[in-house]
């Protein structure tokens, strides 16, 4: 059986995979796609160990901003953070959290909530290529050529690759977070 994300809707059990988080999303972010899947992965098995969860009791922000589509994308179609008014993306999150700094300012680093616990989870430090920071940064600056964008895209499928082939707890520094 392939790897899925289980959570109750309300008395219908969903079992999502990485694959449905791409049809939804699609490939432009596949990296914040990927990091979406294994910090749900990792999430849901520390805030709701043995049980599955149910998807109205979650929260989630971003220190990546408003830019990270594929993390919102994949958080909100798993867990519905978002249509419920429970999601934000704010870099200023992340101003002391230990995490990778993104392109765009943000950081690498998440807060997954499920009723009454709080897990902030960091991106390892590593994880993502400079090649990736250097041509998102030209891509954000409108400097990036045909031949930059198409492999500026290897490089997203490549990371998402990579970020998919290891356990989840491997990804990320985590912490739960006192309410």
């Amino acid at each position: 059986m392939k790897n899925v994300l289980r959570i109750m809707d309300r008395d219908t059990l969903l079992e999502i995979s990485y694959e449905d988080l791409i049809k939804y999303h699609g490939r432009w972010h596949i990296g914040g796609v990927a990091i979406a899947y294994k910090l749900m992965e990792l999430g849901f098995a520390l805030l709701s160990p043995g049980v599955i969860p149910r998807r109205g009791s979650f929260s989630f922000a971003s220190a990546l901003g408003e830019a990270a589509t594929g993390v919102l994308d994949g958080v909100e179609m798993v867990t519905r953070a978002r249509s419920r008014g429970n999601m934000t993306a704010d870099p200023a999150l992340g101003q002391k959290a230990d995490a990778p700094s993104s392109a765009n300012g943000g950081k690498f680093y998440f807060e997954l909530g499920y009723q009454d616990r709080k897990l902030g989870l960091a991106l390892a430090p590593g994880l993502v290529p400079d090649e990736f920071i250097a041509l998102s940064k030209a891509a954000l600056s409108g400097s990036l050529d045909a031949g930059g964008k198409h492999r500026l895209q290897e490089v997203k499928e490549q990371l998402a690759a990579a970020l998919m082939s290891r356990e989840a707890d491997s990804l990320f520094n985590y912490r739960f977070i006192e309410a």
